[in-house]
Protein backbone atom coordinates (compact mmCIF):
# COMPACT_ATOMS: atom_id res chain seq x y z
CA UNK A 1 0.00 0.00 0.00
CA UNK A 2 1.36 3.59 -0.69
CA UNK A 3 1.69 6.51 1.34
CA UNK A 4 -1.25 7.91 -1.17
CA UNK A 5 -3.36 4.87 -0.42
CA UNK A 6 -3.01 4.99 3.26
CA UNK A 7 -3.32 8.78 3.70
CA UNK A 8 -7.00 8.56 1.51
CA UNK A 9 -9.60 9.34 4.51
CA UNK A 10 -12.24 6.43 4.88
CA UNK A 11 -15.48 7.98 3.43
CA UNK A 12 -17.34 4.80 3.95
CA UNK A 13 -16.39 3.55 7.29
CA UNK A 14 -17.17 7.42 8.69
CA UNK A 15 -20.89 7.84 7.06
CA UNK A 16 -21.32 4.17 8.44
CA UNK A 17 -19.98 5.23 11.66
CA UNK A 18 -21.78 8.70 11.89
CA UNK A 19 -24.96 6.85 11.07
CA UNK A 20 -24.45 4.23 14.22
CA UNK A 21 -23.20 6.94 16.87
CA UNK A 22 -26.69 9.11 15.91
CA UNK A 23 -28.79 5.90 15.72
CA UNK A 24 -27.76 4.54 19.45
CA UNK A 25 -27.86 8.48 20.86
CA UNK A 26 -31.13 9.21 19.59
CA UNK A 27 -32.26 5.97 21.19
CA UNK A 28 -30.32 6.19 24.20
CA UNK A 29 -32.06 9.79 24.32
CA UNK A 30 -35.34 8.58 23.98
CA UNK A 31 -35.10 5.95 26.48
CA UNK A 32 -33.78 8.82 28.60
CA UNK A 33 -37.32 10.37 28.29
CA UNK A 34 -39.16 7.11 28.70
CA UNK A 35 -37.46 7.18 32.35
CA UNK A 36 -38.85 10.94 32.87
CA UNK A 37 -42.33 9.77 31.38
CA UNK A 38 -41.71 6.47 33.87
CA UNK A 39 -41.53 7.97 36.81
CA UNK A 40 -44.19 10.36 36.33
CA UNK A 41 -46.58 7.86 35.58
CA UNK A 42 -45.29 5.62 38.87
CA UNK A 43 -45.91 8.85 41.04
CA UNK A 44 -49.44 9.39 38.87
CA UNK A 45 -50.51 5.21 39.78
CA UNK A 46 -48.60 5.39 43.27
CA UNK A 47 -50.91 8.58 43.49
CA UNK A 48 -54.07 7.06 42.06
CA UNK A 49 -53.90 3.19 44.26
CA UNK A 50 -55.15 5.39 47.27
CA UNK A 51 -57.42 7.74 46.06
CA UNK A 52 -61.04 7.76 46.92
CA UNK A 53 -63.64 6.51 44.20
CA UNK A 54 -64.84 9.43 41.87
CA UNK A 55 -67.98 9.55 40.07
CA UNK A 56 -67.29 7.99 36.55
CA UNK A 57 -69.77 10.55 34.59
CA UNK A 58 -66.93 13.65 35.14
CA UNK A 59 -63.84 11.09 34.82
CA UNK A 60 -65.21 9.99 31.10
CA UNK A 61 -66.03 13.31 29.91
CA UNK A 62 -62.74 14.22 30.48
CA UNK A 63 -61.24 10.80 28.68
CA UNK A 64 -63.80 11.75 25.69
CA UNK A 65 -61.95 15.70 25.77
CA UNK A 66 -58.40 13.62 25.73
CA UNK A 67 -57.50 13.53 29.16
CA UNK A 68 -55.61 9.55 30.50
CA UNK A 69 -58.37 8.10 32.47
CA UNK A 70 -56.16 5.43 32.96
CA UNK A 71 -55.96 3.81 37.05
CA UNK A 72 -58.53 5.91 38.20
CA UNK A 73 -60.55 4.89 40.98
CA UNK A 74 -64.24 5.60 40.19
CA UNK A 75 -67.72 4.94 41.54
CA UNK A 76 -70.58 4.02 38.80
CA UNK A 77 -74.28 4.16 39.63
CA UNK A 78 -75.50 1.99 36.09
CA UNK A 79 -78.65 2.90 35.06
CA UNK A 80 -81.72 0.60 33.56
CA UNK A 81 -80.61 -1.55 30.84
CA UNK A 82 -77.30 -2.59 31.58
CA UNK A 83 -76.58 -6.15 30.98
CA UNK A 84 -74.56 -9.03 31.09
CA UNK A 85 -71.65 -9.50 28.68
CA UNK A 86 -70.10 -12.51 27.38
CA UNK A 87 -67.57 -14.21 30.21
CA UNK A 88 -63.79 -14.04 29.42
CA UNK A 89 -62.02 -16.86 29.31
CA UNK A 90 -58.15 -16.86 30.67
CA UNK A 91 -55.66 -18.35 32.94
CA UNK A 92 -55.25 -17.59 36.64
CA UNK A 93 -52.16 -20.18 38.58
CA UNK A 94 -52.31 -22.20 35.78
CA UNK A 95 -55.89 -22.76 35.79
CA UNK A 96 -59.02 -21.64 33.27
CA UNK A 97 -60.92 -18.91 35.05
CA UNK A 98 -64.09 -17.27 33.54
CA UNK A 99 -63.81 -13.55 33.95
CA UNK A 100 -67.37 -12.12 34.16
CA UNK A 101 -68.59 -9.06 32.71
CA UNK A 102 -71.40 -6.41 31.92
CA UNK A 103 -72.02 -3.38 30.29
CA UNK A 104 -72.32 -0.70 32.83
CA UNK A 105 -75.01 1.76 31.24
CA UNK A 106 -73.77 5.79 32.19
CA UNK A 107 -76.38 8.23 32.43
CA UNK A 108 -75.69 11.77 31.04
CA UNK A 109 -71.91 11.54 29.76
CA UNK A 110 -70.14 11.09 26.85
CA UNK A 111 -70.67 7.24 26.48
CA UNK A 112 -73.54 5.32 26.78
CA UNK A 113 -71.71 2.55 29.08
CA UNK A 114 -68.41 1.50 30.42
CA UNK A 115 -67.82 -2.39 30.20
CA UNK A 116 -67.13 -4.10 33.96
CA UNK A 117 -64.88 -6.87 34.77
CA UNK A 118 -66.82 -7.86 37.83
CA UNK A 119 -64.06 -11.01 38.79
CA UNK A 120 -64.50 -14.67 38.31
CA UNK A 121 -66.74 -16.84 38.55
CA UNK A 122 -65.60 -19.49 41.35
CA UNK A 123 -67.11 -22.38 39.74
CA UNK A 124 -65.85 -21.83 36.20
CA UNK A 125 -62.15 -22.61 37.81
CA UNK A 126 -60.69 -25.55 35.98
CA UNK A 127 -63.35 -25.25 32.77
CA UNK A 128 -62.31 -25.28 29.75
CA UNK A 129 -65.70 -23.81 28.39
CA UNK A 130 -67.71 -20.60 29.11
CA UNK A 131 -70.21 -21.32 31.62
CA UNK A 132 -73.83 -20.43 30.69
CA UNK A 133 -74.74 -19.66 34.74
CA UNK A 134 -76.96 -16.09 34.25
CA UNK A 135 -75.91 -12.97 36.33
CA UNK A 136 -77.81 -10.13 37.26
CA UNK A 137 -76.93 -6.87 35.79
CA UNK A 138 -74.68 -4.44 38.23
CA UNK A 139 -75.88 -1.69 39.99
CA UNK A 140 -73.23 -0.03 41.87
CA UNK A 141 -69.28 -0.65 41.08
CA UNK A 142 -66.39 0.56 42.29
CA UNK A 143 -63.26 0.34 40.96
CA UNK A 144 -60.06 1.00 38.85
CA UNK A 145 -60.15 2.21 34.87
CA UNK A 146 -58.41 0.54 32.72
CA UNK A 147 -57.89 0.85 28.64
CA UNK A 148 -59.21 -1.69 26.98
CA UNK A 149 -56.91 -3.68 24.85
CA UNK A 150 -56.76 -3.61 21.54
CA UNK A 151 -57.56 -6.88 20.96
CA UNK A 152 -60.75 -6.52 23.33
CA UNK A 153 -62.79 -3.93 21.52
CA UNK A 154 -65.53 -2.39 23.17
CA UNK A 155 -68.94 -4.14 22.08
CA UNK A 156 -69.90 -1.06 20.87
CA UNK A 157 -69.17 2.26 19.69
CA UNK A 158 -71.17 4.32 21.81
CA UNK A 159 -68.93 2.78 24.98
CA UNK A 160 -66.14 3.62 26.70
CA UNK A 161 -62.56 2.77 25.19
CA UNK A 162 -62.01 1.80 29.21
CA UNK A 163 -62.41 -1.76 30.95
CA UNK A 164 -64.09 -0.63 34.90
CA UNK A 165 -62.53 -3.31 36.79
CA UNK A 166 -64.49 -4.02 40.29
CA UNK A 167 -63.13 -3.97 43.70
CA UNK A 168 -66.01 -3.94 45.29
CA UNK A 169 -70.22 -4.12 43.99
CA UNK A 170 -73.25 -3.77 46.00
CA UNK A 171 -75.20 -6.13 45.48
CA UNK A 172 -72.26 -8.41 45.19
CA UNK A 173 -73.32 -11.12 42.28
CA UNK A 174 -73.46 -14.48 43.22
CA UNK A 175 -70.53 -16.73 43.03
CA UNK A 176 -68.61 -13.78 41.75
CA UNK A 177 -65.11 -13.41 43.45
CA UNK A 178 -63.43 -9.75 42.74
CA UNK A 179 -60.27 -9.97 40.74
CA UNK A 180 -58.12 -6.73 40.75
CA UNK A 181 -55.76 -7.26 38.12
CA UNK A 182 -52.12 -6.66 38.96
CA UNK A 183 -49.83 -3.88 39.82
CA UNK A 184 -49.85 -1.26 36.83
CA UNK A 185 -46.71 -0.54 37.44
CA UNK A 186 -45.08 -4.23 36.99
CA UNK A 187 -46.10 -2.70 33.07
CA UNK A 188 -43.43 0.26 33.49
CA UNK A 189 -40.43 -2.01 34.93
CA UNK A 190 -38.03 -1.79 31.87
CA UNK A 191 -39.27 1.49 30.48
CA UNK A 192 -35.84 4.15 30.18
CA UNK A 193 -34.08 1.01 31.30
CA UNK A 194 -31.92 0.31 28.06
CA UNK A 195 -30.49 4.26 27.67
CA UNK A 196 -26.78 2.70 29.02
CA UNK A 197 -26.88 0.04 26.77
CA UNK A 198 -27.43 2.45 23.59
CA UNK A 199 -24.96 5.26 25.01
CA UNK A 200 -22.39 2.16 25.66
CA UNK A 201 -23.04 0.88 22.38
CA UNK A 202 -22.64 4.22 21.01
CA UNK A 203 -18.89 4.25 22.62
CA UNK A 204 -17.78 1.28 21.38
CA UNK A 205 -18.76 1.89 18.04
CA UNK A 206 -16.43 5.75 17.97
CA UNK A 207 -13.44 3.13 19.73
CA UNK A 208 -14.35 1.03 16.89
CA UNK A 209 -13.96 3.73 14.53
CA UNK A 210 -10.49 5.58 16.30
CA UNK A 211 -9.24 2.05 16.18
CA UNK A 212 -9.77 1.45 12.56
CA UNK A 213 -8.55 4.98 11.42
CA UNK A 214 -5.29 4.18 13.64
CA UNK A 215 -4.65 1.15 11.84
CA UNK A 216 -5.15 2.94 8.55
CA UNK A 217 -2.86 5.79 9.14
CA UNK A 218 -0.15 3.41 11.22
CA UNK A 219 0.08 -0.06 9.54
CA UNK A 220 2.39 -2.28 10.66
CA UNK A 221 5.79 -2.52 9.12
Amino acid sequence: MTSAERARFPIGLTLAAIVVLAVCCALGVWQLQRGAWKAQELQRIDALKTAPAVPIGPVLARAAAGADASFTRVAADCAPGSAAAPYHLTTDNAEWIARARAVCRVAGGPYRGVLVDRGFLAASRGATSAPTTALPPPQHVEGVLYRAPQNDPAPSPAQAPYILVAEREAPPPPGVVAAPYPDAAGALQYAGAYAPTWFGLAVVALCFYAAMLWRRYHPKA
